[in-house]
């Protein structure tokens, strides 16, 4: 997949890495200049421009990507990226705000999703913290949530079945063992050393010891 990202602060600079690190083509752009020659050996392509400038854009065929993300905070260079990126009419169109009134902005002008990182990466650690055990975690109300569990180490060896008489009220979603996510794993299967159980439920309940024990 090909994806722009428009603007490379310390977010577009990240999510830029990270796209790159799966796989697809990423092409970062930005007006710093030490910005792009910083991220330019860890994406495919990094090019200095103003992202508020069509004609620029139109340069480095942004009408060709897949998908689109205006990474700035600014509200004014976000708001004419966005009405840009429209105008070049990609399809498909993600944003960044700071603040309330700036996402609806931005969903108004056609984003198709609008992230606020910031705000959203301190809900997500107010769970984490509740579910301390987790080494992730992802909330899907106020109160309810998935969370990936290291086991304890008296799991090994014993069977799937076995660990779930232990594991409290949550519901297993699958095992990753590896690269391997075993999906409904057979209730005989074997607990390996380094799997790692995925288990739904209430905070207060995926927060207790895995092992059974208060």
């Amino acid at each position: 997949m090909q994806v722009a990202v428009l603007g490379l602060g310390r977010f577009g600079s990240h999510l830029a890495e990270a796209l790159d690190d799966l796989g697809h083509e990423v092409l970062a752009i930005d007006l710093d200049e030490s910005n792009v020659h910083e991220l330019a050996p860890r994406v495919t392509d990094a090019r200095i421009a103003d992202i508020t400038d069509i004609d620029a854009l139109r340069a480095l065929a942004l009408s060709e990507v897949d998908v689109a993300v205006v990474a700035t905070a600014d509200l004014e260079a976000s708001v004419l990226a966005m009405m840009n990126l429209q105008q070049l009419e990609v399809q498909m169109v993600y944003a960044k705000a700071s603040t309330d009134r700036h996402a609806r902005i931005l969903r108004l002008l056609g984003a198709k999703r609008v992230i606020r990182p910031e705000r959203d990466g301190a809900e997500r650690f107010a769970h984490i913290i509740r579910v301390a055990a987790a080494s992730d975690f992802l909330p899907l109300t106020a109160s309810y949530g998935i969370g990936v569990f290291p086991i304890p180490a008296t799991w090994v060896s014993q069977t799937v079945e076995w660990a779930l008489e232990r594991a409290g009220d949550r519901r297993l979603i699958a095992v990753v063992r590896g690269d391997e996510v075993l999906l409904n794993p057979v209730m005989s299967e074997r607990v390996l050393v380094g799997d790692k159980f995925v288990f739904s439920a209430l905070d207060e309940r995926l927060g207790e010891p895995l092992d059974g024990r208060r």
